[in-house]
């Protein structure tokens, strides 16, 4: 009850906020100030003022101290706050604070009182209205009141706006009674993990630090980004975190960059194209009638309960390139009708009995993929560059306000695989695929899987001409981390001349 009478928003933004990045400097080199009126003011040039000393040569070194001193202590009380900063530290805070206090003042967002001094005068006072700012563990949230006040209209929108600003990615955007609260994360790209991190347990699969996609929660994921975005990648590290815990199923309908895998023991007859992707559907809807068949004859058997109660592994059936195996089914109107009714099936029935999809396609347009059959999709991603259409078919009327950028570089660094992630109805938030280092071999990694689960070992032979095949599939070096010196300056070079 306490809670909905008092409720903590954070740190309001007043007119004084403009300058606090200014009041902490001086507020850290007061100290300094204080012992250096002390040890050299007073102990020692007040006693030869004092004393009538009258020649400079006296004065020379006190005053050097204090000059000194004063000049290197701000540089360093300086050089404090802008490591903080970028490390995303407690002044990172503090200059957030201090933007947003600009921005109210730029954008006139405020209402001017005047007022009567002790002299008769007129003066006019700026008065902010109500935005808190408050952070989180992960995240920092900014409160605007939106009690009928004049820049009502502006706060509802300004979502966009603030991430520009305070160079964040708004994750969440909250209507509470008398405010509008957006939720942003800073400093995303040192939330990225390693592949050998995106492990998958539990019902979920890790992509980020502190990001996971719960499947058993927001069951189908809908892949989109254009050619050379780093689809094919993303699939081939799923299906890496997710191969320890579940059944895959590949569907390739170009017959390229996922075929090779097909070779390993762990897919064999696992990997199709042509019919055979119309089959598997049909053999996971069957399977999927067979599992709540189990499930609801089991002597164990608790209402709501889902697949992992009844000890059935999760199945996950990834398609690539969707788009372009539904064009080649254009005139095929039974089997595209086939395909669709066994996709709308898995995707309204199968998350129960722990059967799920992965769809990758360039952009989710109405004439390859249904939009009551898209929106049923709750886990959407993003990698590469979208247009703001192909954006808004991934996530929805929920990110209309969403600013979508392109970044080419953070910190002067060139990045690539940079998207957008959401669950469905939510608001998408900045998305950094995993890197890749330099001794990870994905064929080597898939043989380890393989003999942890027992799988027979293939000849070495076969293993160097699946790895050549894999290695075409992507460009290592553009995934790989870039290492110290003069290698990470070459790599950016070279990376910043391919994309």
């Amino acid at each position: 009850m306490l809670k909905k009478i008092f409720k903590y928003r954070g740190r309001r933004i007043r007119h004084s906020s403009r300058k606090l990045l200014l009041y902490y400097q001086l507020g850290l080199f007061a100290p300094i100030l204080a012992l250096l009126g002390y040890y050299i003011g007073y102990k020692q040039i007040y006693p030869l003022i004092d004393a009538g000393t009258k020649e400079w040569q006296a004065y020379v070194l006190p005053v050097a101290i204090i000059l000194i001193v004063t000049v290197v202590s701000n540089i360093l009380i300086l050089l404090l706050k802008r490591i903080s900063i970028v490390r995303d530290g407690y002044f990172a805070r503090v200059e957030q604070r201090q933007i947003l206090a600009k921005m109210v003042i730029d954008n006139t967002y405020y209402n001017k009182v005047q007022k009567k001094t002790s002299e008769g005068k007129t003066k006019e006072k700026i008065i902010f209205p109500k935005i808190y700012y408050r952070k989180r563990k992960e995240t920092f949230e900014v409160a605007f009141e939106t009690k009928g006040n004049k820049f009502q209209d502006k706060f509802l929108t300004i979502g966009g706006f603030l991430e520009t600003a305070l160079t964040a990615d708004m994750i969440k955007k909250v209507d509470e009674k008398g405010f509008i609260v957006y939720e942003l994360r800073a400093n995303v790209y040192n939330k990225r993990i390693s592949i050998r991190e995106m492990v998958a347990d539990k019902g979920k699969v890790q992509l980020m630090k502190g990001l996971y996609w719960y499947f058993d929660k927001d069951p189908h994921l809908l892949l989109g980004g254009g050619t050379g975005g780093g689809k094919t990648f993303t699939l081939l590290s799923l299906i890496y975190a997710l191969v320890r815990v579940a059944d895959i199923e590949i569907c390739d309908p170009k017959r390229s960059d996922l075929m090779a895998l097909g070779k390993l023991p762990l897919f064999e007859g696992k990997v199709h194209s042509g019919k055979d992707m119309v089959t598997c559907l049909k053999n996971a809807v069957s399977e999927m009638n067979d599992r709540f068949e189990e499930m609801n004859t089991s002597p164990k058997y608790k209402m709501g309960k889902n697949y992992a109660y009844y000890g059935l592994k999760p199945k996950f059936i990834v398609i690539d390139e969707f788009a372009a195996w539904m064009a080649e089914l254009s005139n095929d109107f039974k089997t595209a009708g086939e395909v669709e009714e066994y996709l709308t099936q898995i995707v309204l029935k199968a998350r129960q009995c722990g059967i799920f999809l992965i769809v990758a396609m360039q952009r989710p347009d109405g004439e390859f993929i249904k939009t009551a059959l898209r929106d049923n999709f709750m886990f959407r991603m993003s990698v590469g560059r979208l247009s703001e259409t192909g954006n808004w078919m991934i996530f929805g009327d929920e990110n209309k306000n969403k600013n979508f950028k392109f970044v080419e570089k953070v910190d002067g660094e060139v990045v690539y695989g940079r998207g957008y992630v959401a669950k469905g109805g939510d608001v998408a938030s900045e998305l950094y695929s995993p890197f890749v280092p330099s001794d990870f071999d994905f064929i080597e990694e898939f043989l380890k899987i393989s003999d942890e689960l027992g799988y027979e070992r293939i000849a070495e032979t076969e293993v160097q001409k699946l790895s050549e095949t894999i290695e075409k599939t992507f460009d290592r070096e553009a995934l790989a981390v870039a290492s110290s010196g003069n290698e990470e300056k070459a790599f950016l070079d070279e990376l910043s001349q391919k994309y």
